[in-house]
């Protein structure tokens, strides 16, 4: 029988997840009131630590991709084509995503019969030093002075970047991925001597980063036990685990039902009609990225190992993966706009309020342009969920309003299900990536 350490490591990876949940379920009972113990530390510190692994890769590993892919393509460019190509495919299948967990909400309407009332969530909310009191407050800091028309526009500020180095400090990846591709462009501009001595450097760097990366891989089971153990001490000790789950479970179910069809049905039929590829093969390839994503709730965080997946198990190109999962890991969040879409749903049918085909309509377009501009980081869909809420009680007829502090309730398991959607996100990107490298003529891997 083979030992652990010797199994593929998408399995040493589920054995991490499955030791992590059983270790956040035994201390779930005592975190935190006992002070931070010996366990909790080594969830706390071994996650934090595997998260800043990755995330310190992700600017290197970036912009070294897309500056050497650029360079080394000479008068031959052709980005216009696959930017346009990259970003219509990203739109369509987040409004897929969005549609499907619209019709499903209405199918299923899982605010009816919940037991709660907006009144509940209120005065529980203004209870100080409550879960759901400390949650708000949170969520008020981060939301203060944004609306809809700001943070869509704020995706189009950040493109270009007045401080490159304020960009890559902050993971402002578009404005990171314009500076490279502006980089890479004119380094075919300069005497050839230089031009080559510039793409060897940069050639040389971005090998050694490929290296780090393969060696915090080695990491990522106990990164990814750390990070679940940590998430499920968190949720059993807020001790509204299970009646929050009895009240809410139609809308989890909902929530992951659409994730599903997303997931299972619609993107592996991309695959098959548009891309003529197998959909099983697609998976086995990224599901290391996927079971990162799961673990992480971050699609930054995720990013070096996507872009090693597709890369080595996929072979898309460096010119393919360097342009296209970047952009998608900022833009293009299929699970997070479909989540949007079924909360605000959810929280309107909870307050007793008629969608009318119109709300419906702006629900679907803030969804779509709100998850553009979310941070790839964990719960961060949050914000933009307050900012629809907003957006949709001030088109109610007078009288009617989804108060926004009933977003609370969704908070104490919200973190399980970012987890969810941010896997979908990543199998999104990964999806477009290889559908993009087909267009361009590339040979994947099930033609090898």
């Amino acid at each position: 029988m083979m030992t652990p350490w010797r199994w593929s490591l998408h399995w040493q990876v589920l054995l991490g997840m499955l030791a992590g949940c059983f270790a956040g379920f035994l201390s779930g009972d005592v975190y935190p009131a006992e002070g931070m113990r010996a366990d909790f530390i080594v969830y706390d510190l071994g996650g934090s630590l595997f998260m800043n692994a990755l995330k310190m890769l992700i600017i290197p590993l970036v912009m070294s991709s897309i500056i050497f892919a650029m360079g080394s393509l000479g008068k031959k460019q052709g980005f216009a084509s696959m930017g346009w190509k990259t970003l219509l495919f990203y739109a369509c299948t987040s409004f897929f995503a969005i549609m499907a967990g619209l019709v499903l909400v209405n199918l299923i309407r899982p605010g009816e019969g919940t037991g709660l009332t907006p009144e509940d969530i209120t005065r529980d909310v203004a209870v100080e030093g409550s879960a759901e009191a400390t949650q708000m407050a949170k969520l008020n800091a981060k939301t203060a002075g944004k609306d809809d028309l700001n943070s869509t526009l704020n995706v189009f500020r950040e493109l270009i970047p007045s401080n490159i180095v304020g960009a890559m400090a902050n993971l402002k990846m578009l404005g990171v991925i314009f500076f490279s591709l502006l980089f890479g462009f004119f380094i075919n501009r300069i005497d050839e001597n230089r031009r080559q001595a510039l793409l060897d450097l940069i050639g040389g760097f971005h090998d050694v980063i490929v290296e780090m990366t393969f060696f915090i891989l080695r990491f990522l089971p106990i990164g990814v036990g750390c990070l679940i153990a940590k998430t499920a001490a968190q949720t059993f000790a807020s001790g509204l685990v299970l009646e929050r789950l009895s009240q809410l479970s139609m809308f989890a179910l909902t929530v992951v039902l659409a994730l599903g069809f997303h997931l299972f049905i619609l993107l592996p039929l991309i695959l098959i009609v548009v891309g003529r590829m197998s959909p099983a093969a697609h998976f086995r390839s990224v599901s290391q990225a996927m079971l990162t994503a799961f673990s992480t709730a971050s699609s930054a965080a995720t990013l070096p190992v996507t872009l090693q997946c597709l890369k080595e198990k996929s072979k898309v190109s460096e010119r393919v993966s360097s342009f296209v999962l970047p952009v998608g890991a900022t833009v293009n969040m299929d699970g997070t706009a479909l989540y949007e879409c079924v909360a605000v749903m959810f929280l309107a049918q909870l307050s007793g309020i008629d969608m009318t085909f119109q709300l419906q309509v702006i629900i679907v377009a803030l969804a779509l342009l709100t998850s553009i501009g979310v941070a790839g980081i964990p719960s961060a869909s949050l914000v933009a969920i307050m900012i629809i809420l907003n957006s949709v009680n001030a088109n109610l007829p007078e009288g009617q309003s989804i108060p926004v502090e009933a977003l609370a309730i969704l908070m104490i398991f919200d973190r399980l299900l970012d987890m969810c959607r941010t896997a979908v996100n990543i199998t999104g990107d990964t999806v477009g990536a290889v559908i993009i490298a087909k267009s361009e003529g590339e040979k994947i891997y099930q033609e090898d």
